[in-house]
């Protein structure tokens, strides 16, 4: 026969025993209740001075943007999943921050669902997102689906390259438009003469993986992808919200035999048509070495030429051999620091950090003005309508090419842009084109787009977005890719130490000061400091007390 715990005890002893154990079971059961609550409700406080853990006012307007019931109360059921386990996910500086935004987003809308999967112990949970041309997925790998679109990205891009600032807002918003749009705009390949494309209906192709990285940010710009072979087209369609023409080898020629014929149009005029249309966008991307007349005559009606020779920057050069000797033609670009530049808007704030990435240029030849005596020009017949040169990024003084059997040295500008503004003198509204140009075969190379010390993918992404003008949530105030953005890059993290030492936060075009970061702030140190003692500190009373009683009451 069992003996009771009880048997032989006094009643205090009985009590306080009974008190042990309602307690224990207590603990137990707040210790679950707080687990579920901070795992799937989000019953936290966030002590981040970044907030970090917090969406922000923005974030939530654009969320019910794009999520909230359309006109037949339909509402798109978005999946986010984390390919791992949520300790992990917790404990990672990584992935936390972008595990903990889905959760609030899954709290604030009923038809978003957060789910972790652990790929190491089971790779088929995962396998419809699989392509060819992606063997596996990893850990760190979180996908966002609506249907059969989904899109899949590593945890390091919710951060920027250095880690300076944390752009998942902006980037989860950009997904989420970009897989739940339904009328998307289309960037456009051109296939006529030899280009470079990358093919949506064969992305397995050699030539497709080798611009895999411009695909990506395409589409994350919420551009469909598309080729178009102009010369089966009476018109650039009107879905095209960017025309790429990369590395064409041969040249734009026209038909002479049909330039009688009633309604013939050129390859290029149908071009230059797209652009003197509301808001057309083109980016050519031609090697130095490759002459095309008169796809080059056709640039300089739009303001740009092209050198013939290839640039060497000594001050600039990334790479040495074993001898010591620079490679000088591999090298970081000089931002064009003129407020007053076109480009300027793009990147102005970000290019005058100290520690802003580097865009940087491989076997790249340089590009010039080709309007005479200024960098604007009214168009002849127009008087509403001009045509500017923009240089973008350039070189140092000690860049050379060799010209003529000589060597020049001087400042060259390796990307710029073509850009007419035109008054409709109706509604007083400005709209603008533009042909943005570089002189490199390697400009849109994953090697360069791919690399994530560089600023190539962010800079581009950025022209993108601006010249683009259909991405509605490009330019939304969520930090992130969009340099001019009021938020400056994001959510910017303070200092790692505890220390009293601030770190500057400064506005977009980087003339004020917008709040300093110091580490936990004073009201967050208080409920730092009640959390992590008030367990032992009301144990310790407890003990004392129950310890008083018992040894004198």
């Amino acid at each position: 026969m069992k003996k009771s715990i009880f048997k032989g005890k006094s009643t205090r002893t009985k009590i306080f025993s009974v008190i042990t154990i309602v307690g224990i079971v207590l603990l137990l059961g707040l210790n679950l209740i707080l687990t579920y609550f901070g795992g799937q409700k989000l019953f936290m406080i966030d002590l981040t001075p970044e907030g970090f853990y917090t969406m922000s006012d923005k974030m939530l307007e654009v969320c019910h943007e794009i999520l909230d019931a359309d006109e037949s109360g339909n509402k798109k059921q978005i999946k986010i999943t984390f390919c791992t386990d949520p300790d992990y996910l917790i404990g990672s500086d990584k992935m936390r921050a972008t595990y903990f935004m889905a959760l609030a987003m899954q709290n604030e809308f009923d038809n978003v669902t957060v789910e972790t999967v652990n790929v190491a112990l089971d790779p088929t949970a995962v396998s419809m997102y699989r392509t060819t041309s992606r063997d596996t997925i990893s850990a760190t790998d979180v996908i966002f689906s609506y249907g059969a679109k989904y899109k899949i990205v590593n945890a390091t891009g919710f951060w920027t390259s250095d880690n300076f600032s944390y752009n998942g807002e902006y980037r989860v918003a950009s997904i989420l438009a970009s897989i739940t749009a339904i009328n998307r705009p289309v960037a456009y390949f051109v296939t006529d003469h030899g280009e470079r494309y990358y093919d949506p209906e064969n992305p397995d192709s050699e030539m497709s993986k080798s611009l895999g990285y411009l695909a990506d940010l395409l589409t994350e710009r919420g551009l469909a992808i598309k080729t178009i072979s102009l010369g089966a087209v009476d018109a650039i369609p009107d879905d095209c919200a960017l025309l790429i023409i990369n590395d064409p080898r041969t040249d734009f020629t026209y038909d002479d035999t049909k330039l009688d014929s009633f309604g013939y149009v050129s390859d290029l005029e149908k071009i230059d048509r797209y652009l003197m249309g509301e808001s057309g966008a083109v980016m050519l991307n031609k090697a130095f070495d490759v002459d095309l007349p008169l796809l080059e005559n056709f640039a300089a009606e739009w303001g740009i030429r092209f050198g013939d020779t290839q640039v060497f920057d000594p001050d600039n050069a990334l790479f040495t051999d074993s001898n010591g000797e620079s490679d000088d033609s591999v090298f970081s670009g000089v931002y064009d620091q003129n407020e007053q530049n076109f480009g300027y808007a793009y990147y102005g704030g970000f290019s005058s950090l100290s520690s802003a990435p580097k865009m940087v240029f491989s076997n790249t030849g340089y590009v010039y003005c080709s309007i005479d005596m200024s960098e604007s020009m009214i168009e002849s017949g127009n008087k509403y309508g001009s045509r500017n040169y923009a240089a973008f990024i350039g070189t140092s003084d000690n860049a050379y090419v060799y010209s003529g059997g000589a060597t020049d040295t001087s400042v060259k500008t390796l990307v710029a842009a073509g850009v007419r503004k035109n008054l409709d003198s109706y509604t007083a509204e400005n709209s603008s084109s533009y042909l943005f140009c570089t002189n490199s075969a390697d400009f849109f190379s994953n090697e360069l787009l791919g690399n994530t010390s560089y600023a190539n993918y962010d800079v581009l992404a950025s022209v993108i977005s601006n010249i683009s003008r259909t991405d509605r949530y490009a330019t939304i105030e969520l930090g992130g890719l969009s340099y001019n953005s009021p938020s400056f890059g994001g959510k910017q993290t303070a200092s790692t130490t505890l220390s009293s030492s601030p770190t500057k936060v400064y506005s977009w075009d980087a003339t004020e000061v917008v709040k300093y970061n110091k580490g936990l702030g004073s009201t967050a140190i208080v409920i730092y400091t009640v959390i992590v003692l008030a367990v032992p500190v009301t144990a310790a009373a407890l003990g004392i007390v129950v310890f008083i009683k018992r040894k004198f009451l």
